[in-house]
């Protein structure tokens, strides 16, 4: 019989509080929705989004967020290398935008074709590698580590032993292994001559074109300008050099001294102290002043020099330049000073990568003026053309959306699921943890609460009391005598540490006698007259009418095993017995927020199958124990 009957129903009262009461529930629903949808979105974000608690994430529908995305991942989050490769002046990373919202015009189009094929043309000194890890934090996802790491695998046969001896390592697994870092901005760094950097270097020149981006020398010489020549005032650079610059990304470094006299000190001091020996070329014309400043530097004594050198010179005037620059101690230390300070300045050539790209464009249309009509421009001189490195960015994000949007919306959750796997044995032990619980569960409780319900006791009163004090304490109270006891046993760190305290529940022993009082006892009458044992009427009549309550129960055994933290980590503090949780909070230890919504949405995934596929099984076990 409904509560309301239908002639209330038809009242405006009435109808207005049924309303109220489902607007009521649709608010309350929405509380509980909303607060998950969030979490799904952030699962699926990065440092650029993570704080837009949109529902939807904006790069799914536009391609602006997602350039900032790709921005974000290609250059490994870091803001500076963003604003030195776009001429940009992002404040942060969620303030990164694409450099146009259509797509390339004509001449466009040709300019990043160009630059696409000038490319391929570099050595791969002037390359490095995208898609790095997020410097200052932990397990977050990296496309080059993944492939770097499947490389690896590949090379040294799954044998992290062998990695190990080539490269003087300690690794625990493949997921340990970080690339060589490279410190492509400074002076004077070149790769190491280890065995581990050699086949990194061969590892990225077999990297496609996408993985690869040009070390340009402009962004350090815009910074050298704003930084610290002009504290950030470009009327101050247009006063010292008679121009009119609108900002400091329009200043160029030219491959030689600048027309411009008054321009040329600043060019001279960045050339000759910030600009990387790998990205210029010193003249012959710088010999003499090379011999002789050696002779001063060591009082005229070839011997002292051969001895530091490993040289055999009978003269300072046998001495060549340097035909690759020393990789270490005293010869560079030398080198460094000569360009400094004794190098004659028009012997020096800055051979970065804008000015060769300059050289690639003059070469193939000859003149500016050609260039210009390709391109679309008004170039007065070929050192206007900027590198266009924020538009080929802008290109291949529109050409490739479709492959960036699946790569966001998972690469969160592969990161994940990797770590799981390839750490310890995560799944494992936490399958055979829940499966032994579940097991165990479901046989101890029902036996106890099958002897409480049918045989009367005189103690079972008391035995019922016991069981209800011990629903009356947390679990945490029980922590550290079960622990003393385990330690004493010797179990620690064993799969009986972590269910033998859980073998059996009052809870479960209480619900149970409660289900099995319910069910007719004129079946086990009827199976008494048969001739029936007790344990065929157990397995015979009990249970198969009491699976949804088995249901329910195993269900509750589930989850709290799956969801055991802090007592498994107690009891099992060996890294090989850690069970999904506990790997899962070392992960969020370090891990940036939107790796850790990744986390826990794809750890909840288990129990809402569960519901999902057992609800009916489950809401009996809910709904039968009310009838008698």
């Amino acid at each position: 019989m409904a509560i309301i009957p239908t002639v209330g129903r038809k009242s405006w009262s009435m109808r207005m509080l049924i309303g109220g009461i489902y607007l009521v529930l649709s608010v309350g629903a929405i509380t509980m929705v909303y607060p998950f949808l969030v979490m799904l979105s952030t699962a699926v974000k990065s440092a650029v989004d993570v704080n837009d608690y949109a529902v939807v994430p904006k790069y799914l529908y536009d391609k602006g967020a997602l350039f900032s995305k790709y921005a974000e991942i290609k250059f490994a989050g870091d803001i500076d290398a963003v604003n030195g490769y776009y001429r940009a002046d992002f404040s942060k990373l969620e303030t990164i935008t694409a450099p146009q919202t259509t797509k390339l015009t004509p001449g466009q189009t040709v300019l990043v074709g160009d630059w696409n094929d000038f490319i391929k043309t570099l050595p791969m000194t002037y390359k490095q590698a995208n898609y790095g890890p997020i410097s200052g934090t932990s397990n977050c996802p990296s496309r080059l580590l993944d492939e770097y790491r499947s490389w690896l695998v590949k090379r040294f046969d799954n044998n992290i032993d062998a990695l190990n001896k080539a490269y003087q390592e300690e690794n625990t697994g493949f997921e340990t292994v970080f690339a060589p870092f490279e410190r492509t901005d400074q002076r004077e760094w070149l790769p190491e001559k280890s065995t581990k950097m050699k086949e990194w270097q061969t590892f990225v020149s077999s990297l496609p074109i996408d993985f690869l981006r040009v070390v340009g020398c402009e962004q350090l010489f815009t910074k050298f300008l704003k930084e610290d020549k002009y504290d950030t005032d470009i009327k101050a650079l247009n006063t010292a050099y008679g121009t009119h610059y609108k900002a400091f990304t329009d200043v160029h470094l030219t491959p030689d001294m600048p027309a411009n006299p008054k321009a040329r000190p600043d060019w001279e001091e960045f050339t000759r102290t910030i600009l990387p020996f790998r990205f210029m070329t010193v003249t012959l014309t710088a010999e003499p002043g090379y011999r002789t400043y050696l002779s001063k530097r060591y009082l005229g004594n070839i011997a002292e020099l051969n001895r530091i050198y490993k040289t055999k010179y009978t003269s300072f005037a046998q001495i060549p330049l340097p035909k690759a620059l020393p990789e270490t101690g005293t010869p560079l230390t030398d080198w460094m000073e000569f360009i400094s300070k004794e190098c004659p300045v028009t012997a020096i050539h800055a051979l970065n990568a804008e000015n060769l790209f300059r050289n690639f464009v003059i070469k193939k249309y000859v003149t500016v003026d050609a260039a210009n009509k390709s391109y679309g421009m008004k170039m007065s001189n070929i050192l206007e053309l900027d590198a266009p490195y924020s538009l080929a960015d802008w290109d291949y994000v529109s050409r490739n959306h479709g492959y960036l949007i699946r790569h966001f919306l998972t690469r969160n959750q592969s990161t994940v699921f990797g770590y799981m796997v390839l750490h310890g044995r995560a799944v494992l032990n936490t399958i055979i943890f829940c499966g032994a619980v579940i097991l165990i569960t479901l046989i101890v409780n029902p036996f106890c609460a099958y002897a409480l319900s049918r045989y009367n006791l005189k103690y079972s009163y008391k035995v019922l009391l016991f069981l209800l004090a011990t629903m009356a304490f947390p679990a945490e109270v029980t922590a550290i005598p079960n622990f003393l006891m385990l330690k004493q046993l010797h179990l620690l760190n064993t799969f009986w540490a972590l269910i033998l305290p859980s073998m059996a529940s009052g809870y479960f022993i209480f619900l149970l006698k409660g289900f099995f009082d319910s069910l007719p006892r004129e079946l086990y009458e009827a199976g008494i007259i048969d001739g029936a044992s007790e344990p065929r009427m157990f397995w015979q009549i009990t249970v198969p009418l009491s699976k949804p309550i088995f249901a329910v129960m195993a269900l509750n055994a589930f989850t709290a095993a799956y969801g055991a933290f802090m007592f498994a980590f107690l009891v099992c503090q060996n890294q090989k017995m850690w069970t999904m949780m506990v790997w899962l909070y070392e992960l969020q230890i370090l891990a940036p927020k939107y790796v850790t919504m990744a986390a826990l949405t794809m750890t909840a995934i288990p129990t809402l199958l569960i519901f999902v596929f057992c609800q009916n099984i489950i809401m009996r076990g809910i709904i039968l124990p009310s009838y008698k």
